[in-house]
């Protein structure tokens, strides 16, 4: 395998995570925080009240 093809499999795997992750937490999910060491990734949804 070339690397550009190892880097764009691994881009996939996590993007699929991501979107399987958010699909099950659906309902529940308001906020997603990733921190590794040197970044911090944040996302925040607009959840209804109630």
């Amino acid at each position: 395998m070339t690397p550009l093809k190892t880097v764009l499999g691994i881009i996939v795997i996590i993007c699929l995570t991501i979107i399987i992750f958010t699909f099950i937490n659906r309902g529940t999910l308001c906020e997603l925080t990733i921190k590794s060491e040197k970044y911090e990734v944040a996302t925040k949804l607009a959840c209804a009240a109630g």
